[in-house]
């Protein structure tokens, strides 16, 4: 009797095992982000504008809270590239003077943990734009090609996911674009998503400007990514687990019974 107490025992505790590694098998945050901006063109209505490219920086973040972090910067001219990535954490992010663009590129993914993870990556151009030929105030039109991609989600352990996308530029210290709060994308609990945009476009915007002048220009791109999941299971799912585990107990000490009764059924037949 003792040693079939300890098949029974030893039968509920694998089902407990294997239930309990079905539950965490899918416990996700994710969070993907990817912002670019390029082709940067200046067009005046008069005259000739000419703009340069005179310094480029990247920076990429990523890490868990309170635990491994790691932030790598660059300002290698004419082209600045920076990465980071820490289990499952990435960032990336890249300006280019040749081709007056810049990029940044960010993921988080936690599974099976109860933590939090994020990360960010900015790139920055600043340059002049030279007006010559002309005199007065002249309207430059400014234009450039911008492409998104975001996506999150959250599974059975996730708690957020968020995807942030930011980008100003300046002419002379004030805004001509500007994409700020308005651009976050979070997730709130768990199952959620997943949600996603991808897409490129033109943007453009006139501005005057007083002829024969040199201006001041300065663009800043960035992208994040930020992620929190909850490994311990809510009460709920406890007390299912529980349940579940009572019930084959019941079923598998019934269908020992009726063995055992056909078995002495059986003997006592034959005698």
């Amino acid at each position: 009797m003792r040693r079939k107490s300890l098949k029974v025992f030893a039968a509920v505790l694998m089902l407990g095992l294997l239930l309990g590694a079905s539950s965490t098998a899918y416990a996700d945050a994710f969070s993907l982000t990817s912002f670019s901006f390029s082709n940067l063109q200046f067009t005046a209505s008069a005259g000739t504008a000419q703009f340069t490219v005179t310094g480029v920086t990247a920076r990429a973040d990523a890490g868990f809270n309170g635990g491994t972090q790691i932030s790598n910067t660059s300002n290698s001219f004419p082209i600045a590239q920076a990465s980071a990535a820490v289990n499952g954490v990435t960032a990336a992010a890249t300006a280019n003077a040749a081709t007056r663009s810049v990029s940044a590129d960010t993921t988080a993914s936690l599974t099976d943990c109860n933590c939090s993870a994020g990360s960010l990556a900015q790139a920055t151009l600043t340059g002049t734009l030279v007006l010559s030929g002309t005199e007065g105030m002249v309207d430059v039109n400014i234009s450039a090609i911008r492409s998104l991609l975001w996506q999150v989600q959250t599974d059975a352990f996730g708690e957020y996911a968020e995807s942030g996308l930011f980008m100003d530029l300046f002419v002379n210290g004030s805004p001509v674009f500007s994409l700020q709060v308005e651009a976050l994308h979070p997730l709130t609990g768990p199952n959620m998503g997943p949600s996603s945009v991808q897409g490129s476009s033109e943007i453009s915007r006139s501005i005057s400007l007083q002829g024969n002048s040199t201006n001041t220009i300065f663009v800043r791109l960035s992208s994040t990514s930020l992620v929190i999941n909850n490994e311990v299971p809510e009460p709920a799912t406890i007390v299912m687990l529980v349940s579940g585990l009572g019930v084959m107990t019941g079923v598998i000490k019934k269908r020992r019974r009726g063995l055992t009764s056909k078995r002495f059924q059986g003997g006592s037949h034959e005698s």
